[in-house]
């Protein structure tokens, strides 16, 4: 019997081998073994014994590594590099050692986690794109515990959907909240046309904030989308979604008494999935 080296592959970086044993055929007889079989080392001391793999050890062998495991990484590193990377740069960030992705596992990446594969000269660039947009109110919370939230959920883009932009809470207000998030990687867009109309705000503000002061207030800002202006900032915030992981802010903590509620039902009609931070 001797040992040898095989089936050399090279990549940029590394070399990918594997050691062959070549058994006598007295003793593959006398095992009773079968070509094609699958085999089980284990090390003991300096030897290695090799024996049939069990049924359950095969069908393990077969699940390894699992589907989910591969696409929730590749969804997770992709959320984390919104330009997109090459194959080459999401393998050796994972650490993997396939030369080439499994085909077939792309094409259920395409269906389960929207991933597009965009032609850039001669390199192909794996990227995301999005069906989901979140909203999210800032009552209640400081900007680090903000921020602290906007990252742990990966978000690369917010859109202020403020008609005015200003906070008496610190670190809110357009300008500082834009620097802030563009030192934590993510990228701010004021849309002030999806904001409530001052005349309906302050309508709301100025009366009880009864059930029935918030239904009317409602009412009054579902008219007010349907103005050819806001129709085409919802359409830019469709555009500005599909390619980031996007986040739509105000200030109320409860969506359900924010207009945004009606900006997200609004994009519901048109396709996309809504999720409430």
């Amino acid at each position: 019997m001797k040992l040898q080296k095989q089936g050399a592959v090279k990549s940029a970086k590394k070399e990918y081998y594997k050691y062959v044993i070549t058994l006598p055929k007295d003793r593959v007889e006398k095992l009773g073994w079968k070509e094609g079989i699958e085999l089980v080392d284990e090390l003991k001391d300096n030897s290695i014994l090799l024996r049939p793999a069990t049924t359950k050890e095969i069908s393990k062998s077969k699940e390894e590594p699992i589907y989910s495991e591969f696409r929730n990484s590749i969804k997770n590193i992709l959320e984390r590099y919104p330009d997109g990377l090459t194959w080459s740069q999401i393998r050796d960030k994972l650490n993997y050692h396939q030369i080439a992705p499994n085909n077939k596992w792309v094409r259920k990446l395409e269906k389960d986690i929207l991933l597009k594969r965009i032609k850039r000269g001669s390199t192909m660039i794996w990227r995301l794109e999005y069906d989901t947009i979140y909203t999210i109110g800032y009552e209640g919370m400081e900007i680090e515990q903000f921020v602290k939230k906007l990252k742990d959920s990966n978000v690369q883009q917010l859109i202020d959907v403020r008609e005015i932009a200003l906070s008496r809470k610190n670190g809110f207000s357009k300008g500082i909240l834009k620097d802030v998030l563009r030192n934590n990687g993510i990228r701010y867009t004021h849309i002030a046309k999806l904001g409530s109309p001052k005349e309906i705000r302050h309508e709301l503000k100025n009366s009880l904030m009864t059930k029935e002061d918030y239904n009317k207030f409602f009412e009054e800002y579902k008219k007010h989308t349907n103005d050819v202006e806001v129709q085409d900032s919802i359409t830019e915030v469709e555009g500005l979604s599909k390619m980031k992981k996007t986040i739509m802010l105000c200030f109320e903590k409860d969506h359900s008494n924010c207009h945004r509620s009606i900006i997200a039902d609004e994009l519901k009609k048109r396709g996309w999935k809504i999720s409430h931070l």
